[in-house]
């Protein structure tokens, strides 16, 4: 292999490195619109440095063995649909359909192919949709359908037919896509997937229908949260944005009841907003295995920056969590909490004593304003991710018949975003 081949291979491993960070950073508790920016210009840095070997590139890419982190299914597609293979439309097929992706929406192969042809330019990717949406093989309808949600604002034509596809795979993925494009329009196709047998169809449809107003969806959301079916924290998270303070604080009564929902129920509290429930959270926060939790819901409903305002704590000597060295340890599970600020709790009760008075029991806040008020688009701007996918689907909400604002999109593109709805560009 020459000093070139070397190279290359270097700028692909960091490449497919960069790709699987970014899919932790749209979700981390941690990263600002900022820090995504920043990311995403660093990954279209190596991105390009593949491009001007790229035939080359796209050939390393395809002969090595499919990664566990879905970057090398990013680069893949990404190169492949800019020309540097062969008929790449059947080339895409081909892959797909062979086995080195997933039939499971939540593998990282499937979500690197379609990160790809969500981070490329239109032109490129329209074409390669059309051949994936008439596929043959659920994977490839299902990428397709996937795609579509994740371009929002470009309209891919004939994607809705997948509402009524044979598999239960594409029938989920469509239902999610309708709910993220906010299609109104098409709410009597997602009633059939409240009875769907498929756990997917049935959560997927649900949640889409609610987001766009309906009502009827609310008992099955209910139903899946309450008896922690799949989904059943995203279950949660929607149904309590669409009841009232008033039911949401009478279901949430009835929730805490059931055993083993601990962590639910502190998230929860975040997602109603009612500062009736900050001096519990208080003391959660002296708990180890939920202090964390509890901060992140303290701050959803204040705004406080716990690390910023000097309401933290450093992290306790004997606590561990989340896999470490041992190859005999069978823990393989990441911290859903690692990145979030340890509460200091006679700090934060000390703040809370001193403005307690600025927040009205009752009252549904965000960020330290009421949810009446909010500045959805300042949140979109300035929060951090977990946050900011909280704001996005508050506002989608308020706003049943337009696309979900994508807080997982290419940095630039929703710092535009943002400026065109605030009437900026």
């Amino acid at each position: 292999m020459t000093q070139y081949d070397n190279l290359l291979s270097d700028q692909l491993e960091s490449c497919e490195f960069l790709w699987h960070s970014r899919t932790l950073l749209v979700h981390a508790a941690n990263i600002r619109l900022l820090d995504l920016v920043t990311a995403d210009e660093r990954l279209e840095a190596y991105v390009d440095a593949l491009r001007t070997r790229a035939g080359a590139a796209w050939t390393l890419a395809l002969e090595a063995a499919a990664d566990l982190m879905g970057g090398r299914a990013f680069v893949r597609i990404t190169l492949g649909v800019e020309g540097s293979s062969p008929a790449p439309d059947q080339q895409i097929l081909r892959l797909v359909g062979s086995g080195m992706v997933s039939e499971r929406p939540a593998s990282d192969e499937f979500k690197g192919y379609v990160g790809a042809l969500a981070w490329v330019d239109g032109s490129f990717a329209s074409s390669p949709w059309i051949e994936l949406r008439d596929g043959q093989s659920p994977a490839h309808r299902a990428i397709a359908a996937a795609v579509c949600g994740a371009r929002r604002g470009v309209q891919l034509v004939g994607w809705a037919g997948a509402l009524s596809d044979p598999s239960p795979l594409v029938r989920a993925r469509a239902y999610r896509t309708t709910g993220q494009l906010g299609r109104a329009d098409l709410l009597p196709q997602l009633r059939p997937g409240l009875t769907d047998p498929d756990p997917e169809c049935r959560f997927w449809s649900a949640w889409a229908a609610a987001r766009m107003g309906a009502a009827e969806p609310l008992d099955t959301l209910a139903d899946i949260a309450w008896n922690n079916l799949p989904r059943a924290v995203r279950a949660l998270d929607i149904l309590l944005r669409r009841l009232d303070v008033p039911q949401a604080n009478a279901w949430l009564r009835e929730f805490a009841k059931l055993p083993g929902r601990q962590r639910d129920l502190i998230r929860a509290t975040g997602v109603i907003g009612d500062p009736l429930y900050i001096p519990w959270l208080i003391e959660h926060m002296a708990d180890n295995a939920t202090a964390r939790l509890a901060g992140e819901a303290f701050s959803m409903i204040t705004g406080l920056d716990l690390a910023y305002r000097d309401l933290d704590r450093r992290p306790p000597a004997d606590f561990h969590s989340g896999p470490n060295d041992d190859p005999a340890d069978e823990n393989v599970a990441l911290d859903e909490d690692e990145n979030l600020p340890w509460p200091d709790p006679a700090r934060i009760g000390a703040w809370w004593a001193a403005n307690r008075a600025r927040f009205s029991p009752g009252t549904a806040y965000f960020l330290g304003t009421p949810k009446a008020s909010a500045d959805w688009l300042e949140a979109l701007s300035d929060a951090f991710q977990r946050q900011r996918h909280a704001a996005a689907l508050e506002l989608a909400i308020r706003q049943p018949d337009k696309a979900m604002f994508e807080v997982r999109a290419r940095g630039r593109l929703q710092r535009q975003l943002i400026a065109r709805a605030r009437g900026l560009a």
